[in-house]
């Protein structure tokens, strides 16, 4: 990754980062990347939890998961 250019455009000019600018910038980067990743952990988490609720209360209740969404407001 040492090697890598790393362009970025300001306004009409192209410049290389160099230096600690550019390992601001992959640090930035990285940083961003593993927030996402996160996020998106978090989110199918959260949905398989979800399932897997409606799941068990659709096997205790009796209900269909479509009145347990009408139940429950689904999103």
């Amino acid at each position: 990754m040492a090697t890598e250019k790393i362009m970025v455009g300001i306004d009409d000019q192209v410049i290389e980062l160099k230096g600690a600018d550019k390992e601001a910038f992959i640090a930035d980067r990285d940083a961003r990347i593993e927030a996402q990743r996160l996020l998106e952990a978090e989110y199918e988490a959260k949905k398989q939890l979800r399932i897997d609720a409606i799941t068990k209360l659709g096997a205790a209740s009796g209900l269909t998961e479509d009145e347990i969404n009408a139940i429950i407001g689904a999103q």
